[in-house]
């Protein structure tokens, strides 16, 4: 019983040990990243963008420089802030954004899931998102935020590492994944501006984002 015990064990490390030494293989082998982000329109259904500045510091502890941040503007001066990060390889790019809000000094009020209405490839019958409410010196804050792995997409985190390894094992070329997050402020207590404003510009967002953080593939809306 205990040579039958002693042979599982060995096979179990010798398994683990294959396939870190496959995971390891295969990062040191990943192409080059595929994805341009800097591509996504400028102009999204009235919405005007330009881009924000990223520090150095920022692409270091998210270990990728496939990082986009933007504000973009209606016609009516109601601004939205985008937020996309891309890793084909990393882990540590993606967590939940609470966790940096908390950490800047933001109170987190509320979160929950919400399905914004949007059409096209990435959420046809509605974009499940996390939906997060904060408030800091300068008033409160509504953020939607949600994840990618490969054509996969999802508002779960967890679910997002399964996915992101299960593709990196399968060696998937579209296996790359990324975290998109939407925000919209208001000065004062009235959040439905922001409201409307943040889920108006996912919905022209939602449908266009498979040709840009899929490499190498192109759906269309």
């Amino acid at each position: 019983m205990s040579n039958n015990k002693t042979g599982l064990t060995v096979i179990s490390l010798l398994v683990l040990t294959l396939l870190g030494l496959i995971y390891l293989w295969q990062l040191k082998n990943i192409a080059p990243s595929q994805v341009r982000l800097e591509n996504i329109p400028m102009e999204l259904g009235g919405w005007k963008g330009k881009d924000l500045p990223i520090t150095k510091r920022v692409y270091k502890i998210l270990e990728t420089e496939d990082v986009l941040m933007r504000e973009y503007t209606n016609p009516q001066g109601e601004k939205v802030s985008l937020a996309i990060v891309y890793s084909g390889a990393s882990r540590a790019a993606f967590h939940p954004p609470e966790i940096c809000y908390l950490g800047d000094g933001r109170e987190l009020l509320f979160k929950n899931q919400e399905t914004v209405e949007t059409s096209g490839s990435l959420g046809s019958q509605g974009l499940r998102t996390n939906k997060l409410l904060m408030k800091d010196k300068y008033g409160q804050e509504i953020a939607w935020y949600w994840f990618t792995a490969g054509n996969k997409v999802t508002e779960n985190y967890y679910l997002q590492q399964c996915y992101f390894t299960w593709n990196e094992l399968s060696r998937n070329s579209a296996g790359g994944g990324s975290l998109i997050r939407v925000s919209a402020r208001t000065a004062g207590d009235d959040l439905s501006q922001a409201d409307a404003s943040g889920k108006d510009f996912i919905k022209q967002l939602a449908p266009l984002l498979a040709e840009y953080i899929i490499p190498g593939k192109k759906i269309p809306a």
